[in-house]
């Protein structure tokens, strides 16, 4: 879908933010991030059979809002450490679900 297109986009500027130590934008890219996971969160909550992918989802959510907060502390290194962690949710997730 469109939304997911988005977050895919939003997710490779983020990353690319955290290695430039770019707080503003990666800041934005997060909090980006953590709406449309909160969408993806709500439309798999309403889906039979997708109780996985609403956790998935909420963790993306959780993990994007932390990077939030460790890049406005200017933590890079974890807010990257996190990223990676964010990444790899996602790839869980479309191992089970980018069929549909």
């Amino acid at each position: 879908t469109d939304l997911m297109q988005a977050i895919e986009d939003t997710n490779k500027s983020l990353s690319s933010n955290i290695a430039l130590s770019n707080k503003q934008a990666a800041a934005s890219d997060a909090k980006e991030l953590t709406q449309m996971f909160a969408q993806v969160e709500t439309f798999f909550d309403h889906k039979a059979d997708a109780k996985n992918a609403s956790d998935l989802a909420r963790q993306s959510k959780d993990l994007s809002a932390q990077i939030d907060g460790l890049v406005n502390a200017g933590n890079f290194a974890e807010a990257s450490n996190a990223s990676t962690t964010l990444s790899r949710t996602c790839r869980t997730c479309h191992t089970f679900y980018k069929k549909e």
